[in-house]
């Protein structure tokens, strides 16, 4: 019996060196410096709800916080495509893509791509905001809205 226990953590060990021998290793390294220029204005953003903040750092870390939730999650990010703008971050149940958008009131990390972003899982700049005011801006002075 002993001998088919060792029979099979060697089969496993196989597997395991096999899958990795296949997986390409040949990804061109990311720049991660011009990649966290773009990304540096999201450093510190919020969940669509509040509960969370995400805090990004130079190095690819990525933590996220709840405070209402008393929770910690560490990960990091990732360039995925520098002319989209986009990356992946991944904190545990929070893996996704996202999209960088620059906004007025200073950046949307946007779930999804710029064509299809979904607001719930994405996440905004924290500015602390007088009185709670919303901020908004018009591209064009001149158009009025009914």
């Amino acid at each position: 019996m002993a001998c088919a226990y060792g029979f099979y953590g060697l089969l496993r060990l196989m597997s395991v060196g096999l899958a990795y021998l296949t997986v390409s290793h040949d990804q061109p390294p990311r720049n991660l410096e011009a990649a966290w220029q773009v990304l540096a204005p999201c450093a510190e953003t919020v969940s669509f709800d509040g509960a969370w903040t995400l805090s990004l750092n130079e190095s690819g870390s990525a933590i996220v916080n709840s405070d209402r939730h008393a929770q910690r999650l560490q990960g990091h990010w990732e360039l995925l495509d520098a002319k989209a703008q986009s990356y992946r971050i991944d904190v545990l149940a929070f893996g996704n893509d996202f999209v960088v958008v620059p906004t007025a009131a200073g950046c949307l990390l946007g779930s999804g791509t710029l064509h299809k972003v979904d607001l719930r899982q994405s996440w905004f700049t924290r500015d602390k905001r007088d009185g709670g005011d919303l901020v908004a801006s018009v591209s064009r002075p001149h158009v009025t809205m009914k």
